[in-house]
């Protein structure tokens, strides 16, 4: 924990106690496609030879919060992106009736409408769930005024 704050997979960030839906939080980190629920998460590595490649480098679970602590950017596949979205769009909806609120950059209509296209473009084109694309930043992550 620092400074009171957890870490939090849906939001991507640290939060305080009373932002973090805990059962929700819960759901999301037993939703991965792993034999134990759990998502993948990577690193990029070096790759000699091409600009416009990339390899990725499977990161424990265990190392996401030193991840986090150090500001290094990490990746998740496709899926947890999707994933991601649908339970932001979940924890916008229960923040209504419970005590949590939501974190500012994931609580705007901004977030919503790339949420909905993301989804809808993954299910329309069927893409691959398990490819890994999304970058989760280490630093700066959340861009002020609501933009994505």
């Amino acid at each position: 924990m620092a400074m009171g704050c957890r870490y939090d997979q849906i939001a991507v960030d640290w939060l305080p106690e009373h932002c973090i839906d805990n059962d929700l939080v819960a759901e999301f980190d037993a939703s991965g496609p792993d034999a134990n629920g759990s998502w993948p998460y990577f690193e990029p590595t070096t790759t000699f030879g091409s600009e416009n490649e990339t390899d990725f480098l499977r990161i424990d679970n265990a190392e996401i919060d030193s991840f986090a602590r150090e500001g290094r950017g990490y990746y998740a596949t496709r899926e947890w992106h999707v994933l991601h979205c649908m339970f932001t769009s979940r924890k916008q909806f229960r923040a209504g009736f419970q005590a949590e609120k939501v974190e500012l950059w994931n609580n705007h209509e901004g977030h919503i409408k790339h949420s909905s296209e993301y989804v809808t473009s993954a299910v329309k084109w069927r893409l691959e769930a398990d490819v890994v694309e999304t970058h989760i930043l280490g630093v700066d992550r959340h861009v002020p005024s609501g933009e994505e």
